[in-house]
C-alpha cells in the first residue's frame, strides 16, 4: 500500500502546460496544492488536411492536436482517447464524440466495429511521434488511414528550478505522469539533476503500466498505477490515498 499523501505536500503535475493546467484547476478545487512544471514543450507545426470530403472520421490520440480539428470536420465522428482529449475537442465545436479509455488497441477495436473500409479515409491528427500499430491494424482490415502531424514536444534540457527546490526541501507529496515518454524524460531529468535520493516517500501516480515501468527504477518513489487509463481515474486515486 502506497504510503499517504499530505495535503501540506505539492502535487507536481509534468504534462504539457495547458493539460497540466486543467489538471491543476481540478486539484486546487480538491483542496491539493499543485506545482506544475511540464517537462515538454509543444509546438505546434504547419499542416494540410485532405479534402473533408474524403473523410469519414477523425482521430485524436492527445489534446494537444485537438486545435487541428477545423470547422469542415465537426460534423463528423471523432474518435477521441482520454477525457482530456475528448474535452479539447468539445471546446473546439466537436460534437459526434467516440470516447476511448485504453490505448490503441482499443481505440482500433472500435474504429473497426463502428466504421466501414467504405467509408472514406480514418484522418489521424497527431504529434510527431506516436506509440502502437493503429495504422498496420486499420490498412490490415482494409481501411485508408491516414495521418496528419499537426505538433511536436521537446523535452527539456533539465529539471524546472520550483521543481528542485520543492524536491530538495522534501515538499512534494505526489507526481502525476501521464504517457510512457513524460516518465522516461521525468526520470532522466531527476538523475542528470541528482536529485534521486530526494524521492523518498513520493507517491508517483502513472496513468499505465506502461508509464509505471519509465520509473521503477528511480529509488524511493512508491508508484500507483491508476485502475483506469483516464485523468479522472487518477485523481480519484489521489484523493483515496490522501484520505487514508
Amino acid at each position: 500500500m502506497a504510503e499517504q499523501i499530505s495535503r501540506k505536500k505539492w502535487i507536481l503535475i509534468t504534462r504539457a502546460r495547458e493539460q497540466a493546467e486543467e489538471t491543476a484547476r481540478e486539484l486546487r478545487a480538491r483542496g491539493f496544492l499543485t506545482l506544475v512544471d511540464p517537462v515538454f514543450e509543444v509546438r505546434r507545426v504547419p499542416f494540410a488536411a485532405p479534402p473533408p470530403a474524403e473523410v469519414q472520421a477523425v482521430v485524436l490520440t492527445s489534446a494537444n492536436a485537438a486545435y487541428a480539428l477545423g470547422r469542415e470536420f465537426l460534423d463528423k465522428p471523432v474518435f477521441a482517447v482520454g477525457e482530456a482529449t475528448a474535452r479539447a475537442a468539445q471546446a473546439r465545436g466537436a460534437f459526434h464524440l467516440r470516447i476511448s479509455g485504453g490505448g490503441w488497441q482499443e481505440l482500433a477495436e472500435r474504429i473497426v466495429r463502428e466504421l466501414a473500409p467504405a467509408g472514406g479515409r480514418v484522418l489521424h491528427f497527431s504529434g510527431r511521434e506516436v506509440r502502437g500499430e493503429l495504422a498496420s491494424v486499420l490498412e490490415e482490415r482494409g481501411f485508408r488511414y491516414e495521418r496528419v502531424v499537426v505538433y511536436e514536444t521537446a523535452p527539456r534540457e533539465e529539471i524546472g528550478s520550483r521543481t528542485r527546490h520543492a524536491l530538495s526541501r522534501r515538499a512534494i507529496g505526489a507526481i502525476l505522469l501521464f504517457s510512457p515518454r513524460t516518465a522516461a524524460t521525468f526520470a532522466r531529468l531527476v538523475r542528470a539533476a541528482g536529485l534521486e535520493s530526494r524521492l523518498e516517500g513520493i507517491v508517483c501516480l502513472c496513468l499505465s503500466e506502461a508509464v509505471a515501468e519509465e520509473v521503477d527504477e528511480l529509488p524511493g518513489l512508491e508508484v500507483v498505477v491508476a485502475p483506469e487509463r483516464d485523468q479522472r481515474a487518477l485523481i480519484a486515486q489521489l484523493e483515496e490515498l490522501a484520505a487514508s
